[in-house]
């Protein structure tokens, strides 16, 4: 196989998130939930969820095929922003090479829970760089 050949892989584009959020500490009901993910063009794709009374939201799994070289390494991004008594939210936002579910964290966040009126700060991770103002108690490791 040539250096410049290309293989097909499936990637995790995004794990799926679910939690929840709150503004000034109660539930943000009915808050647009927006996530926009880039990895094949710079226009990429975006999808969004309405949280539920409790504040509660959901996002689904986003997988992809991509062909890469063998000398590729696979980037992509992610932010999700929230869109709540008319105002705009940037909660998260990763640049990632793990092709892995569960990759941004290395785990299943556990409580993971968003304040909107706290602000973004840097996260130190594995295979990332995370900017979130999002929280959680713990990170259950795939397989334990």
């Amino acid at each position: 196989m040539s250096l410049f050949s290309k293989e097909k892989h499936e990637v995790v584009i995004s794990s799926p998130f679910e939690g929840v959020i709150t503004y000034k500490g109660k539930p943000a009901a009915g808050a647009k939930v927006e996530r926009k993910l880039k990895w094949k063009d710079e226009k990429g794709e975006t999808d969004s969820v309405e949280t539920d009374q409790n504040g509660y939201f959901s996002l689904s799994i986003v997988e992809d095929t991509v062909s890469l070289s063998p000398i590729t390494q696979f980037r992509m991004g992610q932010e999700i922003r929230v869109y709540f008594n008319n105002e705009e939210y940037l909660i998260w936002t990763i640049g990632k090479s793990s092709r892995e579910i569960y990759g941004e964290l290395s785990g299943v966040p556990k409580n993971f829970r968003c304040e909107l009126t706290d602000e973004l700060v840097a996260v130190d991770v594995e295979d990332a760089l995370l900017g979130t103002s999002c929280k959680w108690d713990s990170i259950e490791k795939q397989g334990e």
